[in-house]
């Protein structure tokens, strides 16, 4: 069976066609605790060798997958089929104009930024992963990152986008009211349930749960290119993507505070946000203490708080910036203060470098584990949410980490647990539902950024309801009626 599969797409594709036990073992894993061997690896050449491929995926009843840096953490470009990917070839800058850049889906963030910053431009989404991830995983998870507060997420950027179906047809959707026939009906397929997806859909200001119905479909205007945001890969294959761009602002102002603890932390989030900074970011100590090379607070040692302004008015950020140092006086310390390029950059790798290196923590047998780590709730539950989590580790007597884009709301949380246990990984299931439940209930999202994969699909129902998840599958079955586009990834 892989043989042959390798030998049909070798006679299609330009591109290369990996077959062997090593390159399966290494695409068999991502950033998360998941394995599954796939039987290809393709890596295509262009836009054709993606239609070529897709067709003999359609005619074969063999599943696709797309992949990009392999940063997802739950899993979301795993399968034991047909592996694309894009970051081989398919990995270039197509065009940079006043506001807007065009790229494929294997380019790098990293390398996209040093390019728009040559131009004194920049694409806000910058999640820890930054330096590897590609454009294509962080539209198929909906990435956001640190300065999603004042900026937004991936899908806020989207303006056109180039995809292939799974049936190996080409697409094209803008936010201009030109799309293809698939799109047309996907619409008249939406409308009956305009006042439905407005009203369940989360209130928060970030959200990669399920498909991005709310965004397509909403009384401001139609976007329907957005579909394919937060997608993972099981509605098309992208090819290519106009991102909207914007100008790096002429000032900015970075802050580390530090707190006696983390609920001295999340409880000065709502007054912080009086005063939209662009970032407002937390490490708790059970990060700092793990991580090298991080600023650890002096006479505070709980927590730590970046705060962020920025804009084109230097006087309105420093009124910001006192106003806000006067509202948290006696609250904190102020341990670093920051206003040139040098320094703040120094700063935010020190807090990636943390982020990035507690991932690879672990004691003994045990590992932090992503199921719960990507909740929203509104920053004014957040002291109290907060709460509930520590009270549920303290009780089921569970080592942790906890750190997240506090700004929004937006917790990662992992508890550190032996995945060889069948005892604590019911456990973690147990209390997952136990925290999922509270966070619905309170009108946030239990995948903020991250993506639902293969972990969190399951409770996407749950979310939303049976009505919606409904029309989830729909949506799925117009775009993919084999169901061969990233199986078991947002509908199983």
């Amino acid at each position: 069976m892989i043989v042959q599969i390798a030998d049909d797409l070798r006679r299609i594709a330009k591109g290369e066609i990996l077959s062997d036990t090593w390159s399966r073992k290494i695409y068999s894993v991502d950033a998360s605790n998941q394995y599954i061997t796939p039987s290809v690896i393709t890596c295509p050449h262009d836009e054709y060798d993606v239609e070529k491929i897709c067709q003999y995926s359609f005619s074969k009843g063999v599943s696709i997958t797309a992949r990009g840096a392999g940063t997802g953490l739950l899993g979301q470009s795993l399968s034991d089929d047909i592996i694309i990917d894009f970051t081989k070839h398919m990995n270039k800058i197509i065009e940079i104009g006043d506001d807007y850049v065009i790229v494929q889906p294997g380019q790098i963030k990293a390398k996209l930024d040093n390019e728009l910053k040559k131009r004194g431009k920049f694409f806000p989404p910058d999640p820890a992963s930054s330096n590897y991830c590609t454009i294509g995983g962080m539209i198929a998870n909906n990435s956001s990152g640190a300065h999603c507060l004042g900026y937004g997420s991936t899908i806020d950027f989207i303006r056109e986008i180039n995809v292939v179906y799974s049936d190996g047809s080409f697409g094209y959707i803008s936010n201009n009211n030109v799309f293809d026939n698939k799109i047309a009906i996907l619409l008249r397929l939406l409308s009956p349930y305009a006042n439905l997806i407005q009203e369940r859909y989360p209130k928060v200001s970030k959200n990669s749960c399920g498909y991005r119905l709310d965004a397509v479909i909403n009384s401001q205007k139609l976007a329907p290119q957005k579909i394919f945001a937060a997608s993972e890969g099981t509605l098309g294959i992208v090819t290519s993507v106009k991102l909207k761009t914007l100008d790096v602002p002429l000032y900015s102002h970075l802050l580390v505070l530090g707190f006696d603890d983390l609920l001295s932390a999340v409880s000065v989030v709502p007054i912080i946000s009086e005063f939209s900074p662009v970032a407002l970011e937390m490490l708790d100590s059970t990060v700092t203490s793990q991580a090298e090379n991080t600023q650890k607070p002096a006479n505070k040692a709980g927590c730590l708080l970046f705060v962020e302004f920025a804009g084109d008015s230097l006087i309105d950020i420093e009124t910001r910036l006192t106003r806000s140092k006067s509202k948290l006086s006696g609250k904190c310390d102020i341990l670093e203060s920051a206003s040139d390029d040098q320094s703040r950059t120094k700063i935010w790798e020190a807090r990636k470098n943390a982020l990035n290196n507690i991932m690879k923590l672990t004691i003994g047998s045990r590992r932090p584990l992503g199921l719960i780590e990507d909740t929203v709730v509104d920053i004014n539950l957040l002291h109290n949410y907060t709460q509930y989590l520590q009270k549920m580790y303290l009780d089921n007597n569970l080592n942790y980490v906890m750190y997240g884009h506090v700004g929004n709301g937006n917790l990662h949380t992992r508890p550190l647990i032996d995945i060889n246990s069948v005892s604590e990984m019911e456990l973690i299931e147990r209390l997952a539902q136990q925290v999922f439940k509270m966070v619905i209930r309170d009108g946030g999202t239990i995948t903020g950024e991250h993506g639902d994969g293969l972990v969190r699909v399951k409770y996407i129902e749950s979310m939303y309801g049976r009505d919606l998840f409904s029309l989830f599958k729909d949506v799925k079955n117009l775009f993919d009626p084999k169901s061969l586009m990233n199986p078991g990834k947002k509908i199983i």
